[in-house]
């Protein structure tokens, strides 16, 4: 009986170059899907997280006779609007080192991962008309007179932002990176909207805001004129 040698079987070398064509091809067509996917998420989170700190600064405005929290100063302390979302969200403390975290609904996901920091919190509050300008009743980074919007009088305005994505203050080399971005947009004031707007989203197409309504949407770097008038 003639007895002939196994042979062992494997891919040729033309075959693993098809393979490994095939996989690239997969990947091609996959990743941008997958990427365009993670973005999406990101947004959804970012909308939840900006309606939740609106009912919180709603449910303050409701004890406080429509008037929101402080829009500015004190920075550092509650009523200012950041620290009263935290609080009213359960975090226990009374600085910003133990109310602010990475975690919570003040920070975009979409603005942390593209974060050199651990961002623990990536949205501003709309501060047009408390800027301490002529005909502005109070000014938001005045510790003596802080600025707070009167919600209550500020009915048919769901298209203009409360709160939205911020981008963050220029970066000193010389110290770690910024942790959180601006708190404050006034925007009657070119730097503020050229500067502090965090284009976050739609690969950096565009940012998203929860207007004074409760509505939450996205929009473009073609800002509405109406977001210029002072808020009561």
């Amino acid at each position: 009986m003639t007895r002939h040698p196994c042979r062992t079987t494997g891919f040729t070398l033309i075959e693993l170059l098809v393979v490994i064509s095939i996989v690239a091809l997969l990947m091609a067509i996959l990743l941008p899907v997958l990427g365009s996917a993670r973005d999406v998420a990101r947004t959804a989170l970012c909308g939840s997280n900006l309606r939740q700190a609106y009912l919180a600064i709603r449910t303050y405005a409701d004890a406080n006779n429509g008037y929101g929290p402080a829009i500015g100063q004190p920075y550092g302390q509650r009523p200012n609007w950041g620290m009263e979302v935290q609080a009213r969200a359960g975090v226990q403390g009374s600085t910003p080192d133990e109310l602010y975290s990475d975690n919570s609904v003040l920070v975009c996901p979409a603005t942390a991962a593209n974060s050199d920091a651990v961002m623990t919190r990536t949205y501003a509050m709309n501060a047009t008309g408390h800027a301490g300008l002529p005909d502005d009743p109070d000014d938001y980074d005045n510790h003596s007179q802080p600025g707070h919007l009167r919600l209550d009088a500020a009915t048919g305005r769901d298209t203009v932002p409360l709160l939205l994505d911020a981008a963050a203050a220029p970066r000193d080399p010389d110290l770690p990176p910024p942790t959180r971005t601006y708190s404050t947009i006034d925007f009657r004031q070119q730097d503020h909207r050229e500067q502090r707007i965090g284009y976050v989203h739609a690969s950096g197409e565009r940012a998203q805001a929860v207007g004074i309504g409760g509505s939450v949407f996205t929009f473009h770097q073609v800002l509405m004129p109406e977001w210029a008038v002072p808020l009561p």
